[in-house]
């Protein structure tokens, strides 16, 4: 009995200390943030070598020179701009004041911008809205193929969803920009005959043994399309690219007579 006792006691002990320190390192964050450096960001940031804006700083909000990136969360800590992305992204301040904002970007180059007098360019940014891919448009295709006297009805429907992919590259002032788009699942249907050999829905997931982890994260699994019929089943065709890019994976998505699904690249 005492020894349960004690038990119960180390253990609420312990999670007092836990919650007592988590709360002490969220009072130490929001201490540690830097208002006054804040206030001074606020505002249209210009290069003047190249003309253009590269931040626009609107409350809590920072805008990227980047029509797909998004709004996102900033804070300023020690010298240090944090942009809160899908991942958290730094960069060292080595200036600033109501004038000019010097930093250390991606590359390590040291990017120097000077706030625009012109108060309508902060409202050159807009919020942008994830990128659907397919336009959000619902894509059938309906194909019919003859194999040993058969004949095989593929029926495949390409269906957007709000599974957000989020897709990370360095603009051309060697920011970190994080565009968002939305994911697709692909209803596939097999019939030999009246006779349905295969029908379900397939997500981007059912690739995740055959294509690497980084790259699965930021594709979209934008078609599935029948390519021919064998002894072996019906052989179709999944592309999974990156939005914007030149690089696809394409896996074979082989459904077996018996209406099973065997998948490889």
């Amino acid at each position: 009995m005492k020894y349960h006792l004690m038990r119960s006691f180390v253990l609420f002990a312990i999670a007092c200390v836990m919650v007592a320190c988590g709360d002490k390192a969220k009072t130490q964050t929001k201490q540690s943030e830097d208002p006054s450096a804040k206030k001074i960001l606020q505002g249209a940031w210009v290069n003047d070598i190249e003309g253009n804006v590269v931040f626009v700083f609107k409350g809590d909000s920072i805008f990227m020179n980047d029509t797909l990136s998004t709004p996102t969360t900033f804070y300023v800590n020690n010298d240090t701009l944090y942009i809160r992305n899908h991942t958290l992204t730094s960069y060292v301040i080595k200036g600033l004041d109501k004038e000019k904002f010097v930093f250390e970007n991606t590359d390590g180059d040291e990017v120097v911008l000077t706030k625009s007098a012109n108060s309508s360019m902060a409202n050159m940014h807009r919020q942008q809205r994830a990128v659907t891919i397919n336009q959000g448009k619902k894509i059938k295709c309906d194909t019919v193929i003859m194999y040993a006297d058969k004949h095989y009805h593929a029926y495949t429907q390409v269906n957007p969803t709000t599974y957000k992919v989020y897709k990370q590259s360095t603009n051309n002032d060697g920011l970190n920009v994080e565009t968002v788009y939305y994911d697709n699942i692909v209803y596939v249907a097999l019939y030999e005959g009246n006779k349905r050999v295969y029908g379900g829905n397939i997500e981007k997931k059912a690739f995740a043994k055959l294509v690497p982890q980084a790259y699965l994260e930021q594709a979209v699994l934008t078609d599935i399309k029948i390519k021919n019929v064998s002894k072996d089943g019906a052989l179709f065709m999944a592309i999974l690219a990156v939005p914007e890019s030149y690089t696809n994976y394409t896996v074979k998505v082989l459904i077996t007579p018996d209406g099973k699904l065997k998948l490889s690249i």
